[in-house]
């Protein structure tokens, strides 16, 4: 029996804005999310989908009008205090105690979560050395870039060194260097010690790279959950393999190679539709070799989770 990190059945959340004409938002219609222990999803939607509120009810931030939520199979509303000392949260909006550095504020962090002493210490250390903030431990939060923010913000999700991290677009608005640095953190945090991760991003191939499984919401409801393959697979998104040749080929005999669901066959040039460029490659390059027909050009075109996002948005 697989142990399960998160376990959500039903969450319905609504927020109620204005005063003399209240408006009502629902930001989650009974959400039912499954994470084993050891996992990295991602969690994936457009603006206003209701990651973020998802997010902060796990976290214990958001309190749901409807549903339940087991984390680290135990009932976060009851045993509210011995789940909060084995999770933590880091957003790609970072917010801290301006005035504090940022040694003060990963310390004053370390604080709330019962370090004490040199064990609180050396675990911020061991953060600013992780994350390469060594130089910046005496600077004031509002003097620090966005890219040393998040910094920040990750390094204090781990004061804790928690079981379950929660991830809400960790590398939003950061160049591309830095948040390279930052994906590869984070996947040796889950490689290394099996944290599990929830993660919301807007970058597809960051969620592809990164994440084992993918868990999509819209309007507050999650509409699939899968590999990303397997997802791709489901929606029928093909790829696209487009070979230039000179000699004679059938289109009959390519149709019947396995994986193949479509052939466009003009004089020297044919696009071939498969399941899997990967797989499929191999026997169609030993097609056209056995019946020695000269190659000249050959150029893939992958369907990714980005053609999946949009195909479960529309």
């Amino acid at each position: 029996m697989v142990n399960l990190a998160i376990e959500a059945k039903g969450l319905r959340k609504t927020f109620v804005s204005g005063w003399i004409r209240k408006r009502q938002k629902e930001a989650l219609r009974g959400v039912n999310l499954s994470v084993p222990e050891g996992a990295f999803w991602g969690l994936l939607g457009p603006n206003g989908a209701g990651k973020t509120t998802l997010l902060s009810i796990i976290a214990n931030l958001l309190i749901p009008e409807q549903g339940e939520v087991l984390v680290l199979g135990r009932d976060l509303h009851k045993n509210a205090d011995a789940v909060r000392r084995r999770i933590n949260l880091s957003s790609g909006h970072a917010n801290f105690l301006w005035s504090l550095s940022v040694r003060e504020n990963l310390e004053y962090y370390a604080m709330l979560y019962g370090l004490s002493g040199n064990k609180r210490r050396q675990r911020v250390d061991d953060l600013l050395a992780l994350f390469e903030l060594q130089e910046f431990a005496k600077v004031r939060f509002e003097e620090l870039s966005t890219g040393t923010k998040q910094k920040l913000s990750l390094a204090k999700s781990l004061v804790n060194d928690p079981a379950l991290l929660l991830l809400d677009e960790p590398t939003v608005g950061l160049d591309p260097d830095v948040a390279h640095r930052i994906r590869e953190a984070v996947q040796s945090l889950h490689r290394e010690k099996g944290t599990t991760i929830l993660m919301t991003t807007h970058n597809m191939k960051e969620a592809e790279t990164l994440c084992e499984r993918i868990a999509f919401i819209k309007d507050g409801r999650i509409k699939a959950v899968g590999k990303p393959q397997d997802l791709k697979e489901e929606l029928r998104l093909r790829d696209t393999i487009s070979i230039a040749f000179s000699g004679t080929v059938q289109a009959e005999a390519l149709r019947s190679l396995q994986g193949t669901y479509g052939i466009q066959m003009s004089d020297s040039l044919c696009h071939i539709l498969v399941d899997d460029h990967h797989k499929r490659l191999p026997p169609i390059l030993d097609f056209f070799m056995g019946r020695q027909i000269s190659i000249h050009d050959l150029r893939i075109q992958e369907s990714d989770l980005e053609d999946v996002f949009i195909a479960y948005t529309k």
